[in-house]
């Protein structure tokens, strides 16, 4: 290792904090009991080889404090896990341990300590959201497109994904990057783009319109109109998105009047 990666090895020890220390002796009693209590509780070991539960909630809350600074990511790094002190079952033929719905428990563990989470300048609302909704992050190629457009769109939903960078196994202390959801983002924008310009076409071009000037024309008659003059262009969704609303009304007026 030659001498400036040395030196920078060295800044960062000198400057990482155990914010889950200062947490912890912050922690009211019946806190500190749960969190003593994660000691005991051994995680997948496909996913956690560090061990043992206490030790991935005292990583996770530093990597979140050392790398964002931001208290709710901090305070819900402390919570996120905690539910599965109760729901941690082990495999009888694998010996490996799962915690279903954890995430479920540990928010309403978050309720238990709301007036605590304020006092240390914590938003109750987006450390419940980031607690509850961790592990759907995990699972967002698995969701239904417009499922996962809804969650991207949420307003906690940055705090989430900057959560994911840290809820990780392993003994790392920095936080990692997510560039493998690059792909997935980039699909989630596409679809929505063509959702807004399918509401713009629908909103300059449509039955309503057409009946306001055509009263005549009605259910099956309504609807062939319409699709013979969709058939009149080569790109029609282009068309309409470049051609304002009373341009297409006059030249589906042309069209009936061939």
């Amino acid at each position: 290792m030659n001498y400036m990666n040395r030196y920078i090895d060295h800044i960062f020890e000198s400057t990482y904090i155990d914010e889950f220390f200062i947490l912890y002796e912050l922690a009211p009693d019946s806190l500190k009991k749960l969190l003593d209590k994660t000691k005991n509780i051994e995680q997948s070991k496909i996913w956690h080889p560090e061990g043992q539960l206490f030790i991935h909630i005292k990583l996770v809350t530093n990597r979140l404090h050392n790398t964002y600074r931001d208290i709710n990511l901090t305070l819900a790094g402390l919570f996120h896990d905690l539910g599965k002190i109760d729901t941690t079952k082990i495999d009888s033929d694998t010996g490996n341990a799962s915690a279903h719905g954890h995430e479920d428990v540990s928010g309403e563990i978050v309720d238990q300590y709301k007036n605590w989470i304020k006092e240390r300048d914590g938003n109750y609302d987006i450390i419940k959201y980031i607690v509850i909704n961790h592990m759907r992050y995990k699972h967002m190629n698995e969701m239904r497109l417009q499922t996962l457009i809804n969650f991207v769109d949420n307003p906690y939903f940055d705090y989430v994904h900057k959560f994911s960078t840290a809820d990780f196994g392993g003994t790392d202390l920095e936080c990692k990057d997510l560039s493998n959801n690059i792909n997935l983002f980039k699909k989630i924008e596409q679809a929505k783009k063509i959702q807004e310009e399918n509401k713009i076409i629908s909103n300059k071009f449509n039955g309503n319109l057409v009946m306001i000037q055509h009263p005549e024309l009605k259910g099956v008659t309504l609807g062939k109109a319409i699709s013979d003059f969709k058939k009149q262009s080569d790109d029609f969704k282009q068309y309409v998105l470049n051609t304002s609303s009373e341009d297409i009304m006059v030249d589906f007026n042309n069209f009936l009047n061939k």
